[in-house]
């Protein structure tokens, strides 16, 4: 079940919401992939970060990258 949601920030004024994880582990691992340039990123359960109500949850498996 994938149950932690990444977003990153670019830049401080536009996070991007990145997708769903297993872990913020595995999370951390696709950020220093993709993303290690990164200034600022948050990995967060679920039920602890406002994500939009719209938002069409992106799954990302450890496997995928």
């Amino acid at each position: 079940m994938l149950e932690y949601a990444l977003v990153v920030y670019l830049t401080m004024k536009e996070p991007k919401y990145i997708g769903h994880f297993e872990s913020c582990a595995v999370a951390n691992n696709y950020v220093q992939e993709y993303y290690s340039d990164a200034p600022y990123t948050i990995c967060l359960h679920e039920d602890y970060i406002n994500l939009p109500a719209h938002l069409v949850k992106k799954e990302i498996y450890e496997a995928d990258f």
